[in-house]
């Protein structure tokens, strides 16, 4: 990955950048089939069956898409222009946008949708630890997550700054192996007898995201005259595929499980979405789609934020509303539903980024 030119010091004028929005819907559209194909590897009875075998492709085969997420915030927060002003300003604004989502999301999936919706209940006492370990609903730690990454970010910023290339790749490395070893802890010491789990809570979960992030910044630039893109994008096929057979063959082999588990944070699964990441942006330099294309892709990539925000709930409307459609683990009712949520939510999305009271939580 040493072809593409360093991360200058001395930003150009900023430019749309089109093609972390390619992978912005990209990542989305894997977000929403880890949700709705993944509800298919959570049936009894199915392993080993091809329904099964269709739905870990589907859902172990997206799951690049939470890292590629991170990456896309660091590639967008660590450069020096948007640090120019201070840390002040930038916390301002980025706390500031992210908060009234944090709150609001977290109280409707709380109330509206495991109170009211699936009629759960709510003893203070598990929703305080629920808060704590960032478990009140699914995919909402990725706002803690978040959240902590943007309180480092000026911190990091300031670091890669005067390094260029070699410290901002050099720094994502380390840091993303030593989240891989970290990860690794649990399943070896489990192999030796004596196990230690790992726990991460609401305000800690950001640290082991910290190599992905500056991954991001390190290879945001393309090199659309190598064929970089070749065997990048070939290797995250192939990793890609390890992972999809490695969570097949489960338990076995151990070693493997335990030294990179499939997860988003484990060894192989880190260099595939570095990978990806790398490949996709050197393609979309080798394109120049006109001016319409890429206003689509701006409008469907700013409301991938909204997306991500309301697809959990459309998936439990449906649950509540076609119980049958929902429980029904096909690949054709399956994927019906995969399609109808994700075009519902970017409609709800695109909708509420319009409306002035709504758009401060899409």
């Amino acid at each position: 990955m040493s072809e593409s030119p360093p991360p200058s010091s001395v930003q150009p004028p900023k430019s749309y950048r089109w093609d972390l929005d390619v992978l912005r819907i990209m990542a989305i559209l894997g977000v929403v089939a880890v949700h709705v194909f993944g509800l298919i590897l959570g049936e009894k009875g199915l392993q080993g069956t091809a329904t099964w075998y269709f739905g870990v492709i589907l859902d172990i085969g997206s799951i690049w898409c939470v890292p590629i997420f991170v990456m896309i915030s660091g590639a967008l927060l660590l450069g020096p222009r948007t640090h120019a002003a201070g840390p002040g300003p930038f916390l301002r604004r980025r706390v500031l946008r992210l908060l009234p989502a944090l709150v609001v999301w977290h109280l409707v999936y709380l109330f509206g949708v495991r109170w009211l919706l699936l009629g759960g209940r709510l003893e203070p006492a598990a929703v305080f630890v629920n808060f704590v370990d960032a478990r009140v609903y699914t995919a909402l730690y990725f706002l803690w997550l978040i959240l902590g990454l943007y309180c480092v970010a000026p911190v990091l910023a300031a670091f890669l700054a005067g390094g260029g290339a070699t410290r901002a790749r050099v720094t994502a490395l380390a840091a993303c192996a030593w989240t891989a070893t970290v990860i690794a802890v649990p399943g070896v010491t489990a192999l030796l007898g004596t196990p230690r789990p790992r726990s991460d809570g609401a305000l800690t979960m950001w640290v082991s995201y910290v190599g992905l992030f500056v991954a991001g910044y390190a290879w945001r630039e393309a090199s659309s005259r190598s064929h970089r893109w070749i065997w990048t994008g070939t290797l995250a096929i192939l990793l890609l595929a390890a992972q999809i057979w490695q969570y097949t063959a489960r338990p076995d082999p151990r070693l493997l499980q335990a030294l990179s588990p499939v997860s988003y944070l484990g060894a192989l699964v880190m260099i595939c979405s570095i990978c990806l990441f790398v490949c996709v942006v050197d393609l979309c330099a080798r394109r120049s789609p006109s001016s319409q294309v890429q206003f689509a892709l701006r409008a469907l990539g700013e409301a991938t934020f909204g997306v991500f925000l309301v697809h959990l709930l459309v998936i439990a409307v449906i649950r509540v509303t076609f119980p049958d459609f929902y429980a029904d683990p096909a690949p054709v009712a399956k994927t019906l539903m995969y399609v109808a949520v994700v075009v519902v939510s970017f409609l709800i999305s695109l909708v509420a980024r319009r409306t002035p009271v709504l758009r401060r939580i899409f």
